[in-house]
């Protein structure tokens, strides 16, 4: 992203305070004494009523509130302060500050802050303070956050008096799913600015971006590539991680940058004209040796490879062979570039830890229980149990027996010694209510006081148990039309409901092929080909059973085939009849008549693809439409 910014050496700081002056009593802009950025911030600060003659507040968070976001952001933070120390050696002889924030602009860890204290006061650049510039007017930060690109406000450019002396220099951090993290700021005393700041404060943002990419993402394989050899092994490289079959798990900001895409590819092929059998046999005769590729447009791009052990493997370079079965996927196993996945692991890795309970909602087969597994086992919890309870299955007459325990003589039937209920059974680890729509309702109150109060008294028993566990829970159904049909309780469904997350069904998934791939390679444990005109089957296919049906059907066609490649005949019977039954009632329904609302919604949706020049994204974002949403529609148009 182009930044625009004037030189405070060839615009006076008179000239720029002088065109703030006019702006406030006037509400005119002089021309070409500011640029675009800082107009369009100066006007946001006079619509929010921002007092630009008035001290601003120098209240912070309380320790709690402060630690709670440290908590939120802790990925961030690790990632951060090694890069935060390098950049603050560079630039202390310069009397500078170096922050770091959340996405809402509040500081959660600063370098730095008491060489200021002559110009401001010292708690301004202190964590907890909030730099939003709702509450601030223009700043580096807060304004940075709003326009998601790098912004410099140097002296008088501030909106607010008292920060004229300063100039300030924000970057914004963005996540593996390109949604905002925060910023990472300098801050100086106006007359010791040095042009160079803003560039150094650039490369630090995007050293601490590939960290977190990283840290998300550890695949067999990853590959490091530019279209300049100079830059590999640069904060500026494209990182791409991929499956052993060439499905792409991942891909960088960078990377997509270098490759001209919006939206990520779905395998190494659609990257690279060269086989990834090239690749590995390259890598095979010289780890340390750079690559050289050709991308599918006919560029070229170098590249470094950096292949993960292969425990699986009984021989040859670890990464490369494979055993004929592989073992259970590991718990990061479900990661994904379709944007609502990756969004989802990015909220549950930020509360996992927080003592917020998760709810997970989604179809049948979408794969709500690899996700609960997921979060245990990346969790503070992961050593203790995952104890996973189905709702729908519990034996009728033993419910609470089964769930609550019960002393020894507590019923007829029982066990001798007693037994320990499965949510005691959670204690140290997580509890895992699956199916929680179908919790009877009298079972629901007891539910309720146990995760209020954190304890447990077993069947037959007079003392209370203190239990510590996380509490993730499942449902295929619409809880809140439960709530109000009194089929199942408010406050339970608010107890359990500290974060919603909801997994698409499998028709929506933008990355079917690396499905398929993932799934095939546990299966056999290698490479299987698959016939393009089954994958276009499978693209067209309703999936009413989700993943778990996809996993069926290609179970089913790995049997039928005898280790061949996977071809039409090989579906299973009734699979195409459920294709041919939701296709027919695709044409069953009408179309947009002329002049009606979809009719008209379609023409907006190309004239807006058409203005933002493809990218889905900004298109979706100008019309207020999921990108999911905008791009369903662009299927049902026939352009995607």
């Amino acid at each position: 992203m182009k930044l625009t910014m004037q030189n405070p050496m060839t615009k006076s700081l008179q000239q720029i305070e002088h065109a703030r002056l006019q702006f406030l009593k006037q509400g005119s802009m002089v021309e070409g004494v500011v640029n675009k950025t800082i107009a369009r911030s100066w006007q946001r600060s006079l619509d929010n009523g921002i007092n630009a003659f008035q001290p601003l507040s120098t209240a912070t968070l309380d320790r709690v509130e402060l630690e709670k976001k440290r908590s939120k952001y802790r990925l961030l933070l690790t990632q951060a302060k090694p890069e935060i120390s390098m950049l603050y050696e560079q630039i202390a002889h310069s009397y500078s500050v170096v922050a770091l924030t959340d996405a809402e602009g509040v500081i959660l860890h600063s370098e730095g802050q008491h060489l200021l204290v002559d110009l401001a006061p010292r708690e301004i650049m202190s964590p907890g303070y909030s730099w939003c510039e709702q509450e601030r007017g223009t700043n580096a930060i807060g304004t940075a956050i709003v326009e998601q690109q790098p912004v410099a406000v140097q002296g008088a450019e501030h909106f607010v008096e008292q920060l004229q002396n300063f100039s300030c220099y924000a970057v914004p951090i963005f996540g593996p799913n390109r949604q905002l993290l925060g910023t990472l700021n300098v801050t100086n005393a106006f007359a010791a600015h040095q042009q160079h700041t803003l560039t150094l404060v650039k490369m630090t943002a995007q050293q601490i971006e590939n960290r977190v990419f990283r840290a998300c993402y550890q695949g067999p394989l990853t590959l490091h590539f530019h279209t300049a050899a100079d830059f590999i092994g640069s904060a500026w490289e494209g990182c791409a991680v991929l499956s052993r079959e060439g499905a792409l798990l991942a891909i960088n900001r960078n990377g997509l940058e270098l490759l001209g895409k919006s939206n990520p590819p779905t395998d190494f092929q659609s990257i690279f004209l060269e086989p990834l059998s090239q690749l590995l046999e390259e890598y095979r005769q010289n780890a340390n040796a750079p690559l050289t590729l050709t991308l599918t447009n006919g560029g070229p791009a170098y590249a470094t490879l950096d292949v993960a052990p292969d425990t699986t493997a009984n021989h040859g370079i670890a990464g490369i062979r494979h055993a004929a079965k592989p073992p259970t996927a590991p718990a990061m196993a479900m990661t994904s570039e379709d944007p609502r996945i990756a969004e989802i692991l990015t909220q549950a890795r930020l509360v996992m830890d927080q003592d917020i309970p998760i709810l997970i909602q989604g179809e049948t087969g979408v794969g709500k229980e690899l996700l609960a597994t997921t979060i245990h086992q990346n969790s503070a919890r992961a050593s203790g149990p995952l104890i996973a309870i189905n709702c729908a299955a519990l034996p009728e007459g033993l419910i609470e027996a089964e769930l609550f325990g019960y002393e020894e003589g507590a019923f007829t039937g029982a066990r001798q010694k007693g037994s320990q209920g499965k949510i005691e059974q959670a204690h140290g680890g997580t509890l895992f209510l699956d199916e929680i729509g179908d919790m009877p309702l009298l079972l629901q109150a007891r539910l309720l006081r146990v995760l209020q109060e954190r304890s447990i008294t077993p069947l037959g028993g007079s003392k209370s148990r203190k239990l510590d566990f996380a509490v993730i829970s499942a449902t295929n159904q619409k809880l809140q039309e439960k709530v109000a049909e009194g089929t199942f309780r408010k406050d339970l469904f608010y107890r359990l409901n500290g974060i919603s997350l909801t997994l698409p069904p499998l028709r929506e998934r933008q990355d079917l092929p690396a499905i398929i791939y993932n799934i095939m390679s546990a299966e056999r444990g290698g490479h299987v080909e698959i016939h393009e005109d089954v994958l276009n089957l499978f693209r067209r296919h309703p999936w009413p059973g989700n993943i778990r049906q996809l996993h069926n059907v290609l179970k089913t066609m790995l049997a039928l085939s005898g280790g061949g490649p996977l071809q039409r005949r090989h579906l299973p019977p009734g699979f195409m009849d459920e294709l041919d039954n939701s296709m027919t009632l695709e044409q069953k329904t009408p179309g947009p008549t002329a002049g009606s609302i979809d009719a008209i919604t379609n023409e907006v949706v190309k004239q807006a693809l058409q203005h933002h020049e493809g990218n889905i994204s900004a298109a979706a974002r100008e019309l207020g439409m999921s990108r999911n949403r905008f791009y369903r529609r662009l299927k049902a148009l026939g352009l995607a």
